[in-house]
């Protein structure tokens, strides 16, 4: 009987690795996070906040609401390739493949227009699939921002997506 236990545990194992690699997700995936808003944005912003669901299967869509932004005013966001206590917060923009660098058609990508409240929302729908480098969404400020000039950083919100 023991071995026959230990037979079976032995081939549970080999299962549960078979196939298995690190960086790629699970089918059908979904993770979330809240956006906060980073250390001196937060003298501007006090209250911007936001949230960010990414669903991963063969492709990956993320969601993106956000909040107590600026008003009528033009926003991209990035899915993030490290935490936001890195530095910089969120670490580099996530490509799928790590060798052909930052591109468009190599990350993932959201464009928004916040409304007269300050109120935005984006999705992006992508044939890549975001595997476990994927760590973070942040929320940049767009380089004509008049209150760019005097900030280190161009990173309002990030928030690091749940595992």
């Amino acid at each position: 009987m023991r071995i026959a236990v230990i037979a079976a545990a032995a081939v549970l194992a080999t299962a549960a690795g078979c196939g298995s690699d690190a960086d790629e997700p699970a089918l059908d995936e979904t993770r979330t996070t809240a956006l906060s808003v980073l250390t001196g944005w937060d003298e501007i912003y006090p209250d911007a906040s936001g949230t960010a669901e990414m669903s991963i299967g063969e492709g990956t869509r993320v969601d993106l609401a956000v909040a107590d932004l600026e008003p009528n005013t033009d926003y991209t966001a990035h899915v993030h390739d490290a935490a936001c206590d890195h530095e910089p917060p969120g670490g580099e923009h996530w490509t799928a493949d790590p060798d052909e660098g930052e591109s468009e058609a190599n990350e993932i990508h959201l464009a928004f227009r916040t409304n007269d409240r300050g109120i935005g929302e984006a999705f992006a729908n992508s044939d890549l699939v975001a595997d476990d480098r994927a760590r973070s969404v942040v929320v940049h400020t767009s380089a004509s921002d008049a209150l760019m000039e005097h900030m280190s950083s161009d990173r309002i919100l990030c928030g690091d997506f749940d595992r």
